[in-house]
């Protein structure tokens, strides 16, 4: 792994590897028949994303379909073999679906790496109770959730939501883990933060044999799901086997086996590796990690992200595409994105949401007739723009002093903890010393004054009498 990595950083050539990564995944022939159905069409929310035969997750009891754009990926590591589901960003339409397969397959746990909406679009439904106290009705399903609990924190979420089948009368609590700071298409700015939300994830069990598969999802779960499991799975199997058996572009292949497109691009495959790298070197599996140099996109979720246009994406073959189909003797258009309805909440957003998501339609819109070099060429400008410039400067120079203000602080807990340990011990040696001057007391001078106060008051006995 160490020698890989090395390999890799010292020739810079992140993007080769990824397209070999991807050259060798084209000789993957699996077939996808039920995720082209027409039936089936309008539940995915890309055309050119989805599950095949052979890895997808069916749906048991649920009307009309067993179809849900979600995939098993499977990590034979030798002595444990690690499981998820790795599936999209829930539809409207799909909720109810999403919610059967976390009951079905007996997951302890949802782990979300995006947000609802991301630069003006919508790249997921709210599909769980946000706030607490809340509850979503799956009435289709005969399932409802509610929220129970929520700790909020600066880079992700812990949520504990109560799953209840109706039919069964009984309840089960799913913990939901979401990560609110990674771009869509982009990477954090360094691993740490990532790799203490996937220790907690962790630390929950839910990732565990024991339990039912995590379910793993971004918008469209390849992107972001892909790095999250290839580098637990690579952590994982470093810990068991040791650091020089793990191949991490061989293990990416495999699991692309399970689900198309995992990892979408060559900087995601460069943090997954940066990551790797660094959780290994947490937890002592290796000495050291070769510099490198810190990315400078940074994941943000404040409203600075509306400042410029987002970077232009890798190309999802039909992923703006719109196509007229006919269900059920209806016809019916699909669309990528959530369909606009008047009658949705998404009215009730604030007007410069709104007006943001209708513009992004829009434009999308003119892009498709007039063709991308437009839109190409502006995103370019904006990249060059010398405002964007600064700012990312400026948020890399804060990103180095939040790294070093968390290593002083973990410094001190280090040390604040090491001189309690040595007080307690000093505490525990002097309670031993009192314990050991009683027993001495207790076995010698004690019996001695005793004698002595019998031998005083036989004397006395034999004076008086």
């Amino acid at each position: 792994m160490e020698e890989e990595f090395a390999a890799v950083l010292g020739a810079n050539s992140w993007e080769l590897v990824y397209r070999q990564i991807q050259l060798e995944s084209r000789s993957n022939d699996f077939t996808a028949v039920e995720a082209l159905r027409v039936e089936n069409k309008q539940l995915n929310r890309y055309r050119d994303v989805y599950p095949y035969d052979h890895s997808r997750v069916p749906l048991d009891g649920v009307e009309n379909t067993d179809y849900i754009n979600a995939s098993l990926v499977v990590a034979d590591l030798g002595e444990v073999a690690r499981k998820y589901i790795l599936t999209q960003g829930p539809l409207q339409g799909t909720t109810g679906h999403f919610w059967s397969m976390v009951w079905q397959q007996g997951t302890k746990a949802v782990i979300m790496l995006n947000r609802v909406i991301e630069k003006g679009t919508l790249k997921c439904h709210q599909y769980w109770p946000a706030e607490e106290g809340e509850e979503v009705a799956c009435e289709a399903a005969g399932i409802t959730v509610a929220n129970i609990g929520t700790v909020p924190g600066d880079h992700y979420n812990i949520t504990t939501l109560r799953i209840t089948h109706l039919a069964l009368a009984e309840s089960r609590e799913v913990i939901h883990f979401h990560y609110t700071t990674w771009p869509d298409f982009g990477v954090p700015t360094c691993p740490d933060t990532f790799l203490q939300f996937l220790e907690v994830v962790r630390e929950s069990g839910s990732l565990s044999s024991s339990c039912g598969p995590a379910v793993v999802h971004c918008s469209a779960g390849i992107g972001r799901s892909g790095t999250f499991v290839l580098v637990d799975t690579c952590l994982l199997e470093a810990s068991l086997s040791g650091p020089e058996v793990v191949n991490v572009k061989s293990r990416l292949l495999d699991m692309r086996t399970y689900r198309m497109g995992l990892i979408q691009t060559a900087d995601q495959l460069k943090f997954s590796y940066l990551s790797i790298m660094e959780g290994a070197q947490q937890a002592g599996l290796v000495d050291s990690v070769p510099e490198y140099e810190a990315a400078v996109a940074e994941a943000s979720d404040s409203e600075s992200e509306d400042e410029a246009p987002p970077p232009l994406p890798p190309p999802r073959t039909e992923s703006l595409a719109k196509e007229l189909v006919t269900v059920g003797g209806a016809q019916v258009l699909l669309t990528d994105a959530e369909p606009f309805d008047p009658a949705l909440p998404l009215n009730t957003l604030p007007g410069k949401l709104v007006h943001q998501v209708n513009g992004h339609l829009e434009e999308e819109a003119a892009g498709t007739e007039s063709g991308t070099s437009s839109t190409s060429s502006g995103l370019t400008s904006a990249d060059q723009s010398p405002n964007k410039i600064i700012l990312t400067e400026q948020k890399l120079e804060e990103r180095k002093r939040e790294m070093e203000l968390k290593r002083r602080r973990k410094k001190e807990e280090v040390t604040s903890t090491e001189n309690k340990i040595a007080q307690m011990k000093k505490e525990i040696h002097r309670a031993e010393e009192w314990s050991r001057r009683g027993e001495v007391w207790r076995q010698n001078i004690l019996p001695f004054c005793v004698g002595l106060l019998i031998c005083a008051l036989g004397y006395l006995q034999m004076r008086s009498s």
